[in-house]
């Protein structure tokens, strides 16, 4: 059963994502050398500010309903959860833009020294990554992973480059900004582009009874899926409101740009496992598979990927740190170490959590973040009071590696329930 459902092809797929992901990867860390020198830990405060607003209303640009984009049997069906995914996504921008003059106009003496020009990028930013995740997972249903990793490997480049320039030019945090818009730009048009040229012939078969049809049949993700992930979110990119609030900004531009060179790895890699074991997953429930051999093996293989350079960077971060992005980064290092053990037990769990929504367990997985979110920001309430946000972390690192290891029992619970026993086992 495992050899049926972790075949040549899904190793093939995992590995082109994974090789994408991985030269993407490896773009963006040989710039951070160059950017630690060029930007100031105050400049990686206001793009943290950017980046984490930008980030959080992204994660609903679609009201999710493009994670369903892989589920239904029919390509005319998916076509009109992807034809919906792109129409929330524009209305989701719009009401973005609305929000962001709004603020710009009207808040007076509350509105935040970090705010600039560019953020009024942030709406366009909702719409490129909206677009950009509904045709992602039009890409996973019909296995072209090479254009998801070719998408990947255009925003690390333009990312980077653009940063860079504009770094060299003394252009501040906005370098920053322009640089991870136009990465996102690029990346879109990479995956997109393809369908928009024949776009009429593309969406035959689609209307809009179908549409709306599709959207009630798939409004968990709505309803319930959206909540958790704009929960999910804040709880890793609102993090930098609070120690804005509580420190000084250097503290959230050392937070921002560890969480920025460690997570994004575990984040793309983890992902492009997720990405395959996701349409694999739900292929096989659909089949009544016995799911907890796939879960076994995709927690074994996610421990052997990880354990070896996480065991490095916890030993020797903010070493690392000091040496590869210069002195004032010293103390991002000190802090991405506190956080590894829970990024480690992340990166082996990240991929098995599809099966929340591939056995509909979505509104369990949404408390399991709301308990998350409140205990994080207690912590980080303690820290501030106590003018000690090294105390936030060790709270948050803590309790989120005790809750990832619950997440592990869990995940294989439901696997146990919903797959179908071969000998009656």
């Amino acid at each position: 059963m495992i050899k049926k459902h972790f075949s040549s092809d899904f190793i093939k797929s995992v590995i082109t994502l994974v090789t994408g992901t991985g030269i993407a990867q490896g773009i963006a860390f040989l710039a951070a050398p160059v950017l630690s020198r060029y930007y100031e830990p105050e400049d990686f405060t206001v793009f943290a500010l950017f980046s984490a607003t930008a980030a959080i209303l992204s994660v609903v640009a679609t009201a999710r309903y493009e994670l369903a984009i892989p589920l239904p049997k029919e390509d005319k069906d998916a076509k009109s959860l992807l034809r919906l995914s792109l129409l929330i996504s524009l209305i989701v921008a719009t009401i973005t833009m609305i929000g962001v003059a709004t603020y710009h106009f009207f808040s007076g003496s509350f509105k935040s020294p970090h705010f600039t020009f560019w953020f009024y990028l942030i709406p366009l930013s909702v719409l490129v990554s909206g677009i950009y995740n509904a045709f992602n997972y039009w890409s996973t249903r019909i296995k072209t992973f090479r254009l998801n990793s070719a998408g990947r490997i255009a925003m690390a480049i333009v990312t980077s480059s653009t940063s860079i320039v504009f770094g060299y030019l003394a252009y501040d945090a906005t370098g920053l900004i322009i640089g991870l818009v136009a990465g996102q730009i690029m990346s879109m048009l990479v995956l997109s582009f393809p369908y928009w040229k024949n776009r009429k012939q593309f969406f035959e078969g689609t209307n809009h009874e179908n549409v709306k049809v599709q959207a009630k049949i798939h409004r968990s993700f709505l309803r319930v899926n959206s909540p958790h992930a704009l929960l999910d979110s804040i709880q890793d990119n609102g993090v930098v409101y609070f120690l804005s609030y509580f420190f000084i900004d250097a503290v959230t531009g050392w937070y921002s740009f560890a969480f920025r060179i460690l997570k994004a790895p575990v984040g793309l890699i983890g992902g492009a496992f997720y990405q395959v074991f996701y349409q694999k997953l739900s292929q096989a429930k659909n089949e009544g598979a016995d799911l907890r051999t796939m879960v076994r093996s995709m927690y074994l293989r996610m421990f052997l990927i990880g354990f070896p350079g996480f065991l490095v960077l916890f030993l020797f971060t903010p070493e690392l740190f000091s040496f590869l992005f210069g002195l004032k980064w010293h103390e991002a290092g000190v802090i991405a170490r506190i956080l590894i053990p829970w990024l480690f037990l992340n990166f082996i769990v990240s991929p098995v959590s599809c099966i929340t929504l591939v056995c509909s367990r979505q509104s369990p997985a949404l408390l399991f973040t709301i308990v998350d979110s409140i205990v994080r920001v207690i912590a980080l309430i303690i820290g501030g009071m106590r003018q000690d946000y090294l105390l936030s972390f060790y709270i948050i690192s803590a309790f989120s590696s005790s809750l990832m290891i619950f997440a592990l029992w869990w995940y294989y619970s439901i696997a146990k329930r919903y797959s179908n026993f071969p000998n009656g086992l």
